[in-house]
């Protein structure tokens, strides 16, 4: 079997794997990209009360999110991370269950409560979600597969423009 037809099948058999890959991984990526502008994906950012850190132990924090209607008797192992931006002045108290609490350094008052939707659609767009073994698999596996798609991709489309000049090239060499 000749180059060309080797690579025109393997071309067309790697397209429905990369097609639902693709557009797994292009609509999380474009929700992800506008995760900031919808309170539906991430709550919405607020500032504390003045920016810096305190003096507050991290236990606060803690203490702070259990005070919150319905999270009482969070613990440690409840969160997931703590994200803390002094420049904002925030702390946001990521749960578990992806309900992120934003605490403010000054006061410790906790200032907005709201589901991460973001976090879900980051599992899904690296195909995490399914496992570790998964991202590795699929992400990487696309990454791959679309480099080698493109590169047959471009060889078969200049393939038949370099066999015509060459042609063109014999013509006038004989004629």
């Amino acid at each position: 079997m000749s180059t060309q037809r080797t690579l025109r099948k393997i071309h067309y058999w790697l397209s429905p794997f990369l097609l639902v890959s693709v557009f797994v991984i292009a609509g999380t990526g474009a929700l992800l990209a506008l995760k900031k502008d919808f309170a539906v994906l991430q709550p919405v950012g607020r500032d504390g009360t003045k920016p810096g850190l305190s003096d507050r132990p991290l236990s606060s924090l803690l203490a702070s999110a259990k005070s919150v209607p319905g999270h009482g008797a969070l613990g440690w192992r409840d969160i997931d991370r703590i994200d803390i931006r002094p420049k904002d002045g925030i702390a946001k108290v990521i749960l578990q269950s992806r309900t992120e609490i934003q605490v403010d350094l000054t006061t410790g008052a906790a200032v907005e409560t709201g589901y991460r939707t973001s976090d879900m659609l980051e599992t899904i767009h690296d195909f995490s979600f399914m496992g570790g073994w998964a991202k590795y698999v699929f992400s990487f596996g696309s990454g791959i597969a679309l480099i080698f798609m493109g590169a047959t991709g471009v060889y078969l489309f200049v393939l038949p423009m370099l066999v015509r000049r060459r042609k063109r090239i014999d013509k006038q060499r004989r004629g």
